[in-house]
């Protein structure tokens, strides 16, 4: 599993940038993550990450929709790989975006679980974003689901 995530987050030869798509990818399995948390992935929750993944990143439906699935292929449970590249390359208020944006694909089924509620404490410690910013993003995220 971790084999076909090496090649996500491979910085980029020369000036040791790393590829935007890199962040797009680790933001990507963080979303599929919050969707999977409750035990299972449902297609209105795919096409709400399809949406937050194309509206942040303003992507064609045609790469969106391969982000989307290669994400959901990588199946992965570990939040490690993506969260210390964000954590190394976002500053806090972009992370706190990641967070709202996990927050909005959890509350796209109208309900919160346990599973989903532990994932992202996890994810906020993984992406060094203090307990009150994830109680606030989770507030607003349940008055507004939609995020607009």
């Amino acid at each position: 599993m971790l084999e076909r995530l090496r090649g996500w987050f491979d910085k980029q030869p020369g000036d040791g940038s790393i590829d935007p798509a890199c962040i797009q990818r680790a933001v990507c399995l963080l979303l599929v993550a919050a969707a999977r948390a409750d035990g299972h992935f449902a297609v209105d929750e795919a096409r709400e990450i399809a949406r937050l993944v194309s509206r942040r990143f303003a992507l064609p439906a045609a790469e969106t929709a391969e982000l989307v699935a290669a994400a959901a292929a990588a199946e992965t449970k570990d939040l490690y790989p993506a969260t210390r590249l964000l954590t190394e390359r976002l500053d806090r208020a972009q992370r706190r975006e990641v967070l709202a944006l996990m927050w909005q694909v959890v509350y796209s089924d109208g309900k919160l679980e346990a599973h989903e509620e532990a994932l992202m404490r996890r994810a906020a410690r993984l992406l060094d974003v203090p307990p009150r910013d994830l109680v606030a993003l989770k507030l607003a995220a349940r008055q507004d689901p939609g995020g607009d």
